[in-house]
Order: structure tokens, then C-alpha cells, then sequence
């Protein structure tokens, strides 16, 4: 049984468990100490009439549909990306797929499961796209070379603040 005035401190941050984590309501028990029941009432309490969702699914529904069209947009980055000529590519536009790539690699991991190896993710991004501007865009890894250590800098400070 959660204690008295459980909702106003854990509502929100089980809410956010639930869906942008994709944790169960198990998983929640578990970390928060609320009981399933009560978190299960808290769900349906969010529910409005006529609708089929509460506002738990609902938000879960939208974020995977947030992951599909950001997908998408990767995709469709990536294509252009292939057709770029030789020479064409800017610092700029490596930047902006590189970290399009990562942010879809992790919302999709985390959709599967809360592990995720951020160095791992970093570094098999790197060797897809060395690898790619080897064979497609020898001026393209020119530019990756020139912006490497600003971009390790940056890769390090995001991981101390989100490790």
C-alpha cells in the first residue's frame, strides 16, 4: 500500500517510467514501491470518457510513433546522404545525420530494453560512416578527421551528464 501523499511525489515520475521508458507497471512497483494496484488506478483515473486509452497509453502510443517517423526521417537523410557527391558533403550535414543516428538508435534500444552501451552505439556509428565516406566520399572523411576532437569532446561531455 503506497503511503499517504504517494501520488503527489511518484504520479509523475511513474508516469514517465511508463512511457518514456517503456517500463511496466511491475517494473515501476519494483523502483517506486507503489503498489501495482495503485499504480493501476492511477492509469485509469487519467482515462477520459469515450476514449480508449488513458493518457498512459496514450503518451506511450505517441512516443513509438515519434520513433517511427524519426526513423523515417533518418532513412530519407541516409538516402541523400548516399547520393551526395564526393566533395559535397558539409561538416554541418555529417553533424546532423551522425546525431539523428544516435538519437534513433536510442530511443529504438530503449523502446527494447533501459540497457544502453552509449560508447558502443558511438563508436559502431563512427565505423559506419568512416567506413561509408571511405568508399563514397574521400573529402567527406577529410571533414570527419578536421571536426574528430570536437566531436569526441562533445560525445564525452554528453555521456558525463547523462551517464
Amino acid at each position: 500500500m503506497a503511503e499517504k501523499g504517494a501520488k503527489a511525489k511518484l504520479y509523475d515520475v511513474a508516469f514517465r517510467m511508463y512511457t518514456a521508458d517503456g517500463r511496466s507497471l511491475t517494473d515501476i512497483e519494483d523502483a517506486l514501491g507503489v503498489s501495482r494496484q495503485t499504480l493501476s488506478v492511477w492509469k485509469a483515473e487519467s482515462k477520459r470518457p469515450n476514449e480508449d486509452l488513458d493518457d498512459w497509453d496514450r503518451a506511450r502510443a505517441q512516443k513509438r510513433s515519434n520513433v517511427q517517423r524519426l526513423r523515417a526521417l533518418f532513412d530519407r537523410e541516409l538516402t541523400a546522404l548516399e547520393e551526395t557527391r564526393a566533395g559535397d558533403l558539409s561538416a554541418v550535414s555529417l553533424d546532423a545525420i551522425t546525431k539523428l543516428g544516435t538519437l534513433v538508435q536510442r530511443w529504438e534500444i530503449a523502446e527494447t530494453g533501459p540497457a544502453y552501451d552509449r560508447p558502443r552505439v558511438f563508436l559502431e556509428n563512427l565505423q559506419f560512416i568512416i567506413g561509408w565516406l571511405r568508399e563514397n566520399n574521400p573529402e567527406g572523411l577529410k571533414v570527419l578527421a578536421e571536426s574528430f576532437d570536437p566531436l569526441t569532446t562533445a560525445f564525452k561531455a554528453g555521456c558525463n551528464g547523462n551517464a
